[in-house]
């Protein structure tokens, strides 16, 4: 079977398109944010974390049946194709990978161990409350996070 005809399972197909719309959206609302003036920031921030709380929910499923089904999914080399851009392209596609599953997973930390909470659309998950013997390292972890959030944020995309 050539590498085109390869058909994947709904499941897969189902999952990628998730979150790859998710994903999507999330980075187009931050984009509107900061190209936003200042009262307009607030809304598109919102929907930046409630999708991204999404693209999260999502891609747990897809990385776990990524992995449950790992043999199946091998990358071939296309015909014409020298190794190192079959290697080049197994780096790019494991690089998406870790982006859609430590994007949100920062995101996520950042907001719940801040203290402020996870904005869901219409309704907030509260975030760890906050007391003497937590906020030292609730906000390292919050810090943290923003860093590897930010940072990949800015040279991921």
């Amino acid at each position: 079977m050539s590498v085109a005809a390869k058909a994947y399972t709904a499941t897969a197909s189902s999952l990628h398109w998730l979150s790859g719309i998710s994903m999507v959206g999330c980075i187009g609302c931050v984009l509107q944010a900061q190209n936003s003036p200042k009262g307009e920031k607030g809304p598109w921030m919102h929907r930046h974390k409630s999708l991204g709380l999404l693209t999260g929910i999502i891609v747990a499923p897809r990385l776990a049946y990524r992995v449950a089904n790992r043999s199946s999914y091998k990358l071939q080399e296309i015909a014409g194709t020298n190794g190192l851009e079959h290697f080049a392209a197994k780096i790019s596609h494991y690089s998406l990978y870790a982006f859609m599953a430590i994007m949100p997973a920062s995101g996520i930390a950042m907001g719940y161990f801040g203290g402020k909470g996870l904005p869901f659309f219409s309704t907030t998950i509260p975030g760890i409350v906050k007391t003497d013997d937590n906020k030292q390292t609730t906000g390292m972890i919050a810090k943290n996070s923003f860093f590897v959030h930010k940072q990949l944020g800015v040279y991921g995309t």
